[in-house]
């Protein structure tokens, strides 16, 4: 099979650390495991503008494993000038106030640049008309497909679709993501073909966009990476104890961005009112993940208790290589999410081997199974008494411990690969 797949996705988050999530994961972890598959032969391309081109064939650049797939893309005449266009705009951006000549002489000839290279990016395509005949597959893992690709016949076009929270919960979001989200549906049809990352939003999907054919609608499961590991070096977990600022003490962890959609101010409450019961002298709650936004309320809940701030740690953004340690290093991991599409942190932790502790709402079941803990995600009696439970509980957290083991081997990419060939053989 000849596929098309996006990397828009991937170049962004080359360029912008904090923007490799949980989405970029997926992109990357399927690209390799497609590349891999002796089914497909695999292209890349990228959708909009050449800004992201230029981000993704940088991408290629340092990545190995994938350096040797094509990336596909549209006549580029001045492509030095227009890096060169790129190249100066990141350096005003990396400016000081220190440096203000300096970077007014760059902006004039980022003007001179921008006015030579108008011509041509407008015109620009990022696919090719005469290259498209060639595929079979066309996949975006994230964007709204193409208008340009609508019109070709024996094209199977593929959206992967994460979540509907942004049509759903509309208060868990700050800016516009429904109309992003929307614009990306309202393309949809039914001759559309739909990867889900869970049977949870493959209902809520069809449920929302009717002129669906929900036999065009798969499940493609997620999977933790092999970053992911228990770790049983005591050194590497004491550096990165110290590197976060961590003490020498049990600690329950919490990993996610700082947003209202994650209930963080409500693990909190339920943890320093449990400390406080029960006069719980060691435990510690450690709060990963850099800020997103409403969350003042999450520190007005550590403000509330001056006394028993120095017992929650906020670490902001911890890197990949980083988190294997920290989740290793916890007691139990806590996400009482109200919604998610899948939910990788809980899936990361049991890989990891640590117990779980999350909401029985939306796909949070379908990947946690009978492995974790649980519970209605305003029950603030019952994620204490489940804290409690792990923390006075040695041979609990043992079997949480196996379980959670044994639930994360349920996945893999090579299955989600596996899942998503059958998908495209399906639609030819």
């Amino acid at each position: 099979m000849n596929i098309l797949y996006d990397i828009s996705v991937l170049g962004i988050g080359y360029h912008k650390a904090r923007a490799r999530t949980g989405i970029f994961r997926v992109i990357e972890n399927l690209a390799y495991e497609l590349n891999k598959s002796k089914e497909c032969n695999l292209n890349f391309c990228t959708t909009g503008s050449t800004f992201r081109l230029l981000q993704a064939i940088d991408y290629l650049k340092f990545n190995e494993e994938l350096s040797n797939v094509k990336l596909i893309h549209g006549n580029f005449l001045n492509i030095n000038s227009y890096k060169k266009y790129i190249d100066l705009g990141e350096q005003i951006e990396n400016s000081s106030n220190r440096y203000r000549n300096t970077v007014l002489k760059l902006a004039r000839k980022i003007l001179l640049y921008k006015n030579h290279i108008n011509d041509y990016t407008n015109k620009y395509k990022s696919i090719p008309e005469q290259c498209i005949e060639d595929y079979q597959i066309y996949h975006s893992p994230f964007e709204a497909i193409p208008f340009q690709l609508k019109a070709q016949k024996n094209l199977k076009l593929f959206l992967t679709v994460y979540d509907l929270i942004p049509i759903l919960y509309p208060k868990f979001f700050k800016f516009n993501e429904r109309a992003i989200l929307n614009s990306a549906l309202n393309n949809l049809n039914f001759d559309s073909w739909i990867t889900c990352i869970s049977y949870s939003t493959k209902i809520d999907l069809c449920n929302n966009v009717p002129n669906l054919d929900p036999n065009k609608v798969h499940v493609t499961h997620l999977a933790a990476s092999n970053s992911f590991y228990p770790c049983i070096e005591t050194k590497k977990i004491d550096e990165i104890r110290f590197k976060y600022s961590i003490p020498n003490a049990p600690y329950i962890l919490s990993l996610s961005t700082l947003e209202p959609r994650k209930n963080i101010a409500h693990t909190i409450r339920c943890f320093l009112n449990l400390i406080q019961q029960e006069k719980i002298s060691d435990l510690h709650l450690v709060l990963a993940g850099t800020k997103g936004w409403n969350y003042n309320s999450i520190f007005s809940e550590i403000s509330h208790n001056l006394s028993l701030k120095n017992r929650v740690i906020l670490t902001g953004f911890v890197a990949d290589e980083d988190l294997a340690p920290l989740y290793s290093g916890a007691l139990a991991f806590i996400y009482p999410s109200f919604y998610e599409g899948f939910g990788l942190p809980p899936l990361e932790a049991m890989q990891c081997g640590i117990p779980v502790i999350t909401s029985n709402t939306s796909s949070l079941p379908e990947v946690v199974g009978d492995a974790g803990l649980m519970l209605d995600p305003q029950d603030a009696d019952g994620l204490s008494q489940a804290i409690l439970a792990i923390y006075k509980q040695p041979s609990l957290r043992e079997s949480m411990s196996h379980k959670s083991i044994i639930q994360s081997k349920k996945f893999s990419w090579k299955n989600c690969a596996k899942q998503t060939i059958d998908s495209y053989k399906k639609s030819l």
